[in-house]
């Protein structure tokens, strides 16, 4: 595992079977937009695809975050087992409770790229997301001053609600999978003073209370 301040990356985290069945199972999702978010419509625009969220916990903080963070209903269908195995090999890999979990599948095309931003946050948590590359062309993910190199099947976790992130533009299609794990601030070495959760509560106040 690679590790920095600010993100973690593990090479190769899913099989290139596993990415089939993945990319399969995107392929088949369906998503119906809702617009009512303007922030969220904006960001959305340049993606050139379709973004689908999943709540997988059914908790007060999932709830909140994934109605927040979706430009398409949000669902609390079943999921495939071999989601859940990997969730479990990602809580796992980096010591996260299960507690607070959501899904977001994205599926991008030609000239898609995504918008600089900061993920939604809780007063208290940290939206922590650990995204995996299921079908992709070699590209950075932009943090702040840093950046990570990404490879197809490999996983990148970092505090989304806490360092605002972009892409280019892509060259051809882009299929990801984003799990955002809800954790608490103790859990990720963060106190009420650390300037970035200043912000984030800053930044929280701003959109969240638009929607």
């Amino acid at each position: 595992m690679e590790n920095t301040d600010c993100y973690k990356l593990i090479k190769n985290f899913i099989s290139k079977e596993e990415s089939i069945r993945i990319l399969n199972w995107v392929d088949s999702l369906d998503h119906v937009g809702n617009d009512s978010n303007y922030h969220l419509s904006e960001l959305s625009k340049d993606l050139k695809g379709k973004s689908c969220i999943f709540d997988i916990s059914n908790t007060p903080l999932t709830n909140y975050i994934s109605k927040f963070q979706s430009i398409s209903d949000v669902s609390k269908d079943p999921l495939p087992d071999f989601i859940h195995e990997i969730i479990e090999r990602i809580s796992n890999q980096f010591g996260f409770p299960k507690d607070h979990i959501f899904l977001q599948a994205v599926d991008m095309n030609k000239g898609g790229k995504i918008n600089p931003h900061y993920d939604a946050s809780v007063d208290g948590y940290i939206n922590y997301k650990c995204n995996i590359s299921v079908f992709s062309e070699d590209y950075n993910l932009f943090l702040d001053r840093d950046y990570i190199e990404i490879k197809e099947t490999d996983l990148y976790g970092f505090e989304a609600s806490l360092y605002k992130h972009w892409t280019d533009e892509f060259n051809s299609r882009r299929v990801f999978l984003s799990f955002g794990f809800i954790l608490p601030y103790e859990l990720l070495g963060r106190e009420e003073n650390d300037p970035r959760i200043r912000l984030s509560k800053r930044i929280e106040k701003y959109f969240q209370s638009k929607k």
